[in-house]
């Protein structure tokens, strides 16, 4: 009797995914209590030369962390981009800092603060563009960190543009627009999310919001509603465990996925490199 390849043979794929996606979850429940403690004893710093001046003539990565603070999660994003083939200057933008604990909701539900650090991120890239003119800017967000981004780029003028913006899992409803964001990228604005993310982007933002007060599931779990021009959206596969993200919130930071996957998108700066 021949057999359906449509039916029974997919179901152990199904069940793996679904198993994989809980244990995610529960990861990221222990994971995200260890960033809050730790970043109470332990704020790592990146070296000196990260942000030469001979680096930032090659290009600018900007490391734009999530609500929780000064964190291993957004340390961890430095770095992969450090140990990739990106020669420019990496710079946290450390828009998060205040009281542990007390900040991540500060940073979450105040939204004049939320616009002060968007202005000031997009200060930022313009002083770099002026200082070193040419050299390409690029940036990596996490979470309540691409809430920030997307609000950055939208208040640049439309003559100044950053090369790439990348979103690692980010906590802003589906249906936000992001057509005038993409549209301050000259090669693309990025989002990266996978299923995994039902602790921190579903219920979380379902009970106390998303980073732009909207309070249902976020984009970097179920996806986005539109694809504008310049927009890529990059869920998660399964090939990208052996780099270390599981399709959860806080392994999207995982220094091999950043160094192997998200910094080659910011190849722009590798032509730079000699100089």
């Amino acid at each position: 009797m021949a057999i359906d390849p449509t039916t029974r043979p997919g179901r152990p794929v199904a069940l793996f995914t679904i198993a994989f996606a809980v244990l995610g979850g529960v990861v990221d429940l222990f994971m995200g209590v260890f960033a809050k403690v730790s970043s109470i004893f332990w704020r790592p710093r990146l070296p000196g030369r990260a942000q030469s001046p001979r680096r930032r003539r090659r290009g600018l990565a900007l490391i734009v962390g999530g609500i929780e603070g000064p964190s291993f999660f957004n340390y961890s994003m430095a770095v992969g981009v450090l140990k990739s083939r990106y020669r420019g200057a990496v710079v946290r933008f450390d828009w998060n800092t205040g009281i542990p604990f007390v900040r991540s909701l500060i940073n979450l539900i105040h939204n004049r603060h939320k616009e002060r650090q968007a202005d000031n991120l997009a200060a930022m890239i313009l002083e770099h563009q002026r200082v070193y003119p040419g050299a390409p800017v690029s940036i990596l967000a996490q979470s309540g960190g691409s809430w920030v981004t997307l609000r950055a780029l939208e208040k640049l003028p439309d003559e100044a543009k950053v090369h790439t913006a990348v979103l690692l899992a980010p906590s802003v409803s589906p249906g936000y627009d992001i057509s005038r964001a993409a549209s301050r990228c000259a090669g693309s604005l990025v989002s990266v999310g996978g299923p995994a993310d039902y602790i921190f982007l579903g219920i979380g933002t379902l009970l106390f919001g998303t980073s732009d007060r909207v309070f249902s599931p976020s984009a970097g779990w179920i996806g986005w509603h539109y694809h504008p021009p310049r927009f890529v959206e990059m869920r998660w596969h399964a090939a990208w465990v052996r780099y270390g993200y599981l399709g959860n919130h806080t392994s999207s930071s995982s220094r091999a996925f950043i160094s192997q996957v998200i910094a080659p998108l910011f190849a722009v700066a590798d032509a730079r490199s000699n100089r």
